[in-house]
């Protein structure tokens, strides 16, 4: 069996049939392209942290009682001074409008605010029915900014920002919904704000789904679209002609239509992670093509016909192409492990991806061989033909052959070194991880949160949930008083920019009426004025009151010493309070620890995958010591992204394990291609030297130009606009060049190194 467990033997097959198979395959392609028409895109972010955790099951409960903010968009209004008589009566005018329209369940603005009931329970609204200019603003934006339910929460202090809410109606509603939505929200605050100085800008979950898919759209077509032009720029620069592009394009074009289309058709939708498997894809197919085609070239070069030079091309280059694709589907399938559906579908989805691109390609390649190259000229002088690039590359790695075999044992020590030091930059990496920094940046809804973290209390919420027993009376006053011990422990946290519970409304009534009996006069209050914020303050139904603190956007790290602290606080309310259960949630804390907890598991499953992986390679050719020999050129690669992590400081997100995990996948093809190659140059000549320059004669200039191909792939992925991505583009272009390095200089030093240790040994 060779290295290939006999799967090349699939393009000898193809070679020999050749109109069949592309008759078989185009025959595929309007099915696949019918499916990939119809593939979803998902942008809701909470979905990346979606398991079977507690953590998720307490989010999913609190949800269901408090629907909270899914369906909200919001509207931050913003002017040189919002208190003034044309400001305010055209942010009336907006409230009442948006109010009238079908799709709007509530809106809540400043206008929602009321002052304390009086004797009878009636509750006037802040604002007079007429604003003018006489009016006392000073006065208005006192009452209003000192309001519990609307100070730094629905306006800023300074009197300069205001934020309308937008409830909409309970249903689901897809992207096309909800852009109309934003449209007409536009037109509406257009009209009311028009010759009034006031500017807006909408954001929230809703107008971030919107942002989020546009964005995913746009980087389809744009990933699509470069990574072909730069492949096949690229093949058509190498091979100068337009046969070898053709057989580098198609089945990378293949490859892409019948994945979207099986993602279609197994309901894997494009998200924010699966959005980089098309373009992993291409790259795989045009590596493997390249390995294939330069294979073919080469043997016809000698002499050989057209079906030998396939044949032995297929034989020589498709083991290796065999190894590599089973290793990088090995390396996304360990994230399958990691037990967050998010991730584990986008592993089963890459995998996927990676078997498709090496069938399309073993399958496609030799075949267009045949056809194509039916007229190509056979034996020529070596180097007859060769355009410049192609004479440089095979010089550089001549080069390199006599610069390691002059010092073999120096650079095996410096790489061990080198991989040492930068290991451990990669282990000073904190986990981190904040939901901002994964939105799309550079536009208004983006920009809006910021400006709320900024004036306002917070974009980020935590969720306290009291649960209290069935047989206990919510309308107390021992409720009350447990909602205002939980609010004292969420106000000792200098974090919070502002809290909204039955308590501060509490207090807010006590002060309106100048005495101590308003506690009975709550949630009769809420249940009379028919407000919105009652279903977010407490759940008859449910038995149940809800706390909510807002604060700004903060890195995991830093939020979760003050939720363990906050949690230790609330031990101390659970043990005076037995039966009484205290649940604190919320996206945010939620994202937190579920990130850190991915972080580490993605890690186990790298390092499951390398050592899975490295055992694979010395069981497919044969020997542990090739085994043995490739972990440290495989290593060096994920410490230098993880020094690009340090040295910048981005910490360690999942985002730059999965990046770790596809690089990793992709960086090890290069190490095996080399020790493929070594192993048959070995075998051949009987000496280390003479097979470490005659592999990198052979190999060296095709590893060259697959790399080139590579990450002008990988880094179309930097010109997303989703924060992720780039950083996934970033991390991988790293990882190829540094895998570059590994495989012709470091692994070959290593090779030589104990090549002669074992004779001497034998000796």
């Amino acid at each position: 069996m060779t290295a290939g467990f006999g799967l090349e033997k699939l393009g000898l097959l193809t070679a020999r049939y050749p109109r069949t198979t592309l008759l078989l395959i185009a025959l595929s392609l309007p099915i696949f392209l019918f499916f990939a028409a119809r593939i979803e895109f998902n942008s809701d972010i909470r979905e990346i942290f979606r398991s079977d955790s507690k953590g998720f099951a307490v989010l999913e409960d609190v949800t269901r009682q408090y629907p909270g903010a899914g369906r909200d968009i919001l509207l931050v209004v913003e002017g040189d001074n919002i208190f003034t008589a044309k400001a305010l009566n055209a942010l009336r005018a907006l409230h009442l409008d948006l109010g009238l329209e079908d799709e709007v369940k509530y809106v809540l603005s400043v206008f929602s605010a009321r002052k304390p009931p009086d004797a009878q329970g009636n509750s006037e609204s802040i604002f007079p029915t007429v604003i003018n200019a006489q009016a006392d603003m000073d006065a208005l934006r006192k009452s209003v900014t000192a309001h519990p339910l609307s100070g730094g929460k629905l306006v800023s202090n300074d009197g300069k920002m205001a934020m309308v809410v937008i409830a909409l109606t309970d249903k689901k509603r897809g992207v096309g919904e909800l852009t109309k939505m934003l449209t007409l929200i536009n037109k509406t605050a257009s009209d009311s704000f028009k010759d009034t100085g006031l500017r807006f800008s909408p954001t929230g979950l809703a107008a971030m789904k919107v942002e989020i898919i546009g964005a995913l759209i746009r980087d389809q077509s744009r990933f699509a679209l470069a990574g072909l032009v730069l492949g096949l720029g690229l093949c058509w620069f190498f091979f100068r002609r337009w046969a070898y592009v053709a057989m580098a394009g198609v089945p990378a074009t293949v490859a892409v239509l019948w994945l979207s289309g099986g993602m279609s058709i197994v309901g894997q939708e494009v998200n924010v992670l699966t959005n980089i498997i098309p373009v992993l894809v291409v790259v795989i197919v045009f590596s493997d093509a390249l390995h294939l085609l330069f294979g073919v070239r080469h043997n016809i070069a000698d002499g050989m016909k057209l079906d030998d030079a396939i044949a032995q091309s297929v034989h020589e280059v498709g083991p290796a192409c065999v190894l590599t694709s089973v290793t990088t589907t090995l390396a996304m399938l360990s994230l399958t492990l990691v037990p967050h559906e998010f991730i584990s579908r986008f592993g089963l989805t890459a995998a996927l991806g990676t078997a498709i691109a090496y069938c399309v390609t073993i399958a496609l390649v030799p075949a267009m061989c045949a056809l194509f190259l039916k007229r190509t000229p056979r034996k020529r002088a070596a180097g007859e033909g060769e355009y410049w690039f192609g004479r440089k590359a095979g010089a550089i790695s001549a080069a390199t052959a006599r610069f390691i075999l002059a010092a073999p044992r120096t650079i095996a020590a410096i790489g061990v070194l080198v991989m040492i030091i930068a290991g451990a930059l990669y282990a000073q990496n904190q986990p981190r991880y904040s939901y901002q920094e994964n939105l799309p940046n550079g536009n208004a809804p983006f920009a809006a949160i910021q400006k709320i973290d900024a004036s306002l209390g917070g974009s980020n919420s935590l969720r306290l949930m009291i649960q209290l027993p069935k047989t206990a009376e919510l309308q107390s006053d021992k409720t009350l008083a447990l909602i205002a011990d939980a609010h004292a422990v969420l106000a000792s946290e200098p974090l919070f920019g502002a809290i909204t519970s039955l308590h501060n409304l509490e207090q807010w009534m006590k002060a309106g009426n100048g005495d101590g009996d308003a506690r009975d006069d709550i949630f009769r209050f809420l249940e009379k004025a028919k407000s919105p914020l009652s279903s977010s303050l407490f759940s008859k139904e449910h038995n149940s009151a809800l706390l909510t603190a807002q604060f700004r956007a903060i890195d995991s790290f830093e939020l979760i010493p003050i939720l363990d602290s906050l949690q230790h606080k609330l031990d101390k309310l659970r043990a005076a309070n037995p039966g009484v259960e205290f649940f604190m949630t919320g996206f945010t804390p939620l994202s937190a620890r579920a990130s850190t907890e991915m972080i580490g598991k993605l890690n186990q499953s790298l390092a499951m995958a390398i050592g899975v992986i490295i055992i694979l390679i010395g069981f497919a050719l044969r020997s542990m010591t090739y085994a043995l020999v490739s972990i440290p050129p495989n290593l060096l690669p994920i410490a230098a992204g993880g020094t690009l992590l340090y040295l910048n400081n981005y910490g360690l997100q999942f985002t730059s394990v999965v990046a770790f995990t596809i690089a990793f996948g992709i960086a090890v093809d290069s190490t095996i291609h080399v020790l493929n190659r070594y192993r048959l140059e070995r075998e051949k000549s009987g000496n280390a030297d003479a097979a470490i320059t005659k592999t990198l004669a052979e190999i060296g200039p095709v590893l060259i130009v697959a790399t080139i191909v590579l990450i002008s792939g990988v880094a179309v992925t930097i010109i997303s606009e989703l924060p992720m991505v780039r950083l996934y583009g970033e991390i991988s272009t790293v990882v190829l060049i540094t895998a570059l390095i590994g495989a012709m200089v470091f692994l070959p030093a290593i090779l030589s190194v104990v090549d002669k240790w074992r004779v001497r040994r034998s000796k």
